[in-house]
């Protein structure tokens, strides 16, 4: 299980998913396979945003203003939100970029990577609300930049041993507490 797998089988799955199938063309299933080869490459973004030099308060900004609940409310705008931003803060430390992410999943995937271009950007918002909620930022004094970058670190990566995959598993478990 993983965290993105935590809030697809959650109350949200039909929702969400089928909210993402319709705006990108991909069949639900789809959608949820490509999200679970989504989520340690844009968490894994998130963490060497986090841990580079460069100043992560748009990133820190962006996790503590995404609401899980309010996407799953009201997923059909999802694609309303800043999720380009979203995407380029989860992107901006990667040596990828999105387009060779989606050709990388069309290749195994069979799906059209015009389609899964256009269901990265709904991804991003799920990533921001999960780290959001699983870490309950958004009810703490962002102001302290540093001390929130430590924590989200801490959070995403909470073996230290450098890979996010390994702790998805953790960050599901504190879901929907």
């Amino acid at each position: 299980m993983n965290i993105l797998n935590s809030i697809l089988t959650g109350s949200l799955d039909e929702q969400i998913l089928g909210a993402i199938s319709e705006k990108s063309g991909i069949d639900s299933g789809g959608v949820q396979s490509l999200i679970e080869e989504l989520a340690p490459k844009l968490l894994d973004g998130a963490k060497q945003n986090l841990a580079s030099d460069n100043d992560s308060s748009d990133l820190i900004n962006m996790i503590s203003n995404t609401d899980l609940d309010s996407i799953g409310a009201n997923p059909s705008e999802i694609d309303n939100l800043d999720n380009g931003n979203m995407l380029g803060q989860l992107f901006n430390s990667l040596n990828e970029s999105e387009t060779d992410v989606a050709n990388e999943l069309s290749a195994k995937s069979g799906i059209d990577a015009s389609s899964i271009s256009s269901l990265l950007p709904m991804v991003a918002p799920l990533i921001m609300g999960a780290l959001n909620k699983s870490s309950n930022l958004s009810a703490q004094d962002t102001s302290d930049t540093n001390n929130i970058t430590s924590n989200l670190l801490n959070f995403i990566d909470q073996d230290n041993d450098g890979s996010v995959v390994d702790d998805l598993v953790g960050i599901a478990s504190k879901f929907f507490k």
